[in-house]
């Protein structure tokens, strides 16, 4: 899976084709990390690690497809990241010379261009241009089962490992070092323990020394797509019994939300399950303090989605709901792929609970006692 997949760029630039004689556009620029990898089938034009924006630009017409780069990283792109992809044609410049998105808008023509970097003379709408991400191909739902997996296994291996009187910090470099060794990059990394669990939705590591109760948030990415998963660990023989309701509920929020994956339902209308869950458990005010969830893959995750009527899911879709309950956590990766909803992060390595909605039923991951 780590080469590109020449069939899979050619999928995407048929629907990038299909977009531009819709919409009256003749060509679309995109140089976000997220958008090459899309397009790429997994291609990586980064080089600065906190950036959105890369240093390579691909210029997408009906009939051409270039990337623009400087001489010092085209080369790398075209050799590693897209070996065999006969089709795009490489546009070397020198720092002297004119900037990538000037090639860039040259190269596009004198028609309307859109892009997803904020060029002088386009039209800047990254929100369409993350549109086209979906329905997945079925590489990418090959790539996101693969990067559950491994997560589930990278969690699991990691909370068997961390020990009571650890920093934060220490829980934190075991991680990011499991992962680095599979080439997957953390974009988000929260841990916390104890008391900082009730107090944050966003913890993010300290040297606060690890207590009885610890929460483990990776969000992770490899060719451009991510799992977001999170994992809970105590330590003792008896969890007190007000976490056990929290994150009971927080379970059963989650497990509507995912029965509710089906192509054509409205992310409103999850929205609308979700709180009305939140008050019959008894935490009808605890959906207002952090985002409930939506889509994910070559985003991070985009919660916005359920505040629009019009918004509905399509298949294949990757989701991430996040739902929290103060001091409790839960988040799975999960995917909808031919009519059903797998949790693609929850592969057998971590103790799990039955929860179920409406007659479906999931195994999700638990609390794991140490």
């Amino acid at each position: 899976m780590n080469s590109p997949q020449k069939s899979d760029i050619q999928t995407k630039w048929q629907k990038v084709k299909d977009y531009l004689q819709k919409s009256g556009y003749e060509a679309m620029i995109l140089g976000r990390h997220d958008n090459f990898a899309w397009f790429t089938d997994g291609g990586n034009n980064r080089v600065i690690l906190s950036t959105d924006n890369g240093f390579g630009v691909l210029v997408i017409t009906q009939t051409q497809v270039y990337l623009v780069a400087q001489v010092m990283d085209g080369r790398r792109i075209m050799e590693e990241e897209l070996p065999g992809i006969d089709f795009i044609e490489y546009i070397p410049l020198h720092w002297f010379e004119e900037s990538r998105e000037e090639k860039a808008l040259q190269l596009a023509g004198t028609g309307r261009v859109i892009s997803d970097i904020n060029i002088k003379g386009t039209d800047y709408l990254p929100n369409s241009i993350f549109e086209l991400h979906y329905p997945m191909t079925s590489r990418e739902i090959e790539k996101m089962r693969w990067l559950g997996k491994t997560t589930d296994a990278i969690l699991t291996h990691v909370a068997q490992e961390i020990r009571l009187g650890m920093s934060e910090y220490e829980v934190e470099s075991m991680l990011i070092s499991e992962y680095t060794k599979q080439n997957i990059y953390c974009d988000v990394l929260l841990i916390g323990t104890d008391d900082r669990i009730a107090k944050y939705r966003h913890f993010n590591p300290t040297d606060r020394k690890i207590g009885k109760y610890v929460v483990l948030h990776p969000a992770v990415k490899k060719w451009g797509l991510h799992a977001n998963v999170t994992r809970t660990v105590f330590f003792g023989d008896d969890i007190p019994a007000d976490i056990v309701r929290k994150y009971d509920a927080a379970c059963q929020v989650e497990a509507a939300a995912i029965s509710m994956c089906d192509e054509g339902n409205r992310f409103s209308d999850i929205l609308k399950e979700q709180k009305e869950l939140y008050k019959q458990l008894g935490f009808e005010e605890e959906w207002k303090y952090h985002y409930q969830g939506g889509i994910t893959g070559y985003i991070v995750g985009d919660g916005s989605l359920c505040k629009d009527p019009q918004n509905v899911i399509c298949s294949p879709q990757a989701f991430d709901w996040f739902i929290t309950i103060t001091g409790v956590k839960v988040e799975e990766l999960t995917i909808n792929y031919e009519g059903k909803q797998e949790i693609v992060s929850a592969s057998g390595c971590w103790n799990t609970k039955e929860f179920s909605h409406r007659g479906r039923r999931y195994a999700l991951p638990y609390i794991m006692q140490r």
